[in-house]
């Protein structure tokens, strides 16, 4: 029932969808099981939606509950998108409590020529790309990680795909789907600490666009303003910047 106007929301809302319709864990909170008509969507891995009518004081009285800890347990921080923008007035109240902190979300649109004018320079690296084995992709650690996103493997097998940069026959970064909705694939990448810096998130994340493109799929990334590694990597690969819209950080 919320797959229809989530679809009409003007900003990359693919996460959402993985709640609603059961690839990723998550958690919907509706003002009426049957017409819903103001609705939060907690993706598993804490991105969060916030969406539909602004105006029901019992529903915000009750998300307001929720976000400080008085009806429910939230043992991940939470990042809040909302539309319309209506809901803007009603976030700046958490904003003053210090519940939430006030940030900024890009969403950028691909742009072929852009990648493959850099892409080439990819064939300098010395270092093994390989289709990540899904029995190594899920014990892969860190802040983006694909047991967040994704309920199981099998599932990830068949509807997703990665890949590993491998030194010294050790997986150090890791380009993979974190969602997947019609002809649109959003990327996830992790690297590890010590391997930063070097490139390595630029060769995984390049594979699987070049994967993207085999397969007419359109490459998605999404990140916040101050996030200026992801940034620089999405403007790397070929991302253009699209939307600039207000993000909502909220501490568990």
């Amino acid at each position: 029932m919320l797959l229809e106007p989530i679809m009409k929301i003007p900003f990359n809302i693919l996460m959402a969808r993985s709640v609603i319709i059961g690839h990723s864990d998550g958690r919907i909170f509706v003002d009426s099981c049957e017409y819903p008509q103001s609705y939060y969507i907690v993706h598993s891995y804490g991105m969060t939606y916030l969406c539909g009518y602004s105006g029901n004081e019992e529903f915000n009285a009750g998300l307001f509950g929720y976000f400080k800890g008085k009806a429910y347990t939230r043992n991940k921080d939470e990042w809040l998108q909302a539309f319309p923008r209506d809901w803007d007035f009603v976030m700046n109240s958490l904003v003053d409590e210090g519940v939430a902190a006030p940030y900024s979300r890009l969403n950028f649109k691909f742009d072929k020529d852009k990648f493959y004018e850099k892409y080439n320079q990819a064939d300098k690296f010395q270092y093994d790309v390989i289709s990540t084995p899904t029995d190594m992709l899920f014990d892969i650690s860190g802040s983006v990680v694909p047991k967040d996103y994704w309920k199981t493997a099998e599932q990830f097998t068949n509807l997703a795909k990665a890949f590993t940069v491998m030194v010294d026959g050790k997986p150090v970064s890791t380009a993979f789907t974190s969602a997947r909705h019609d002809d649109k694939l959003e990327i996830g990448i992790e690297t590890l600490p010590s391997y930063q810096g070097k490139g390595l998130a630029y060769l995984a994340c390049a594979k699987l666009i070049e994967y993207c493109m085999d397969r007419t799929l359109e490459p998605v990334w999404s990140c916040r303003l101050e996030n200026f590694g992801s940034v620089n990597l999405a403007k790397k690969l070929g991302f253009i910047e699209t939307l600039r819209m207000p993000y909502y950080h909220i501490p568990k």
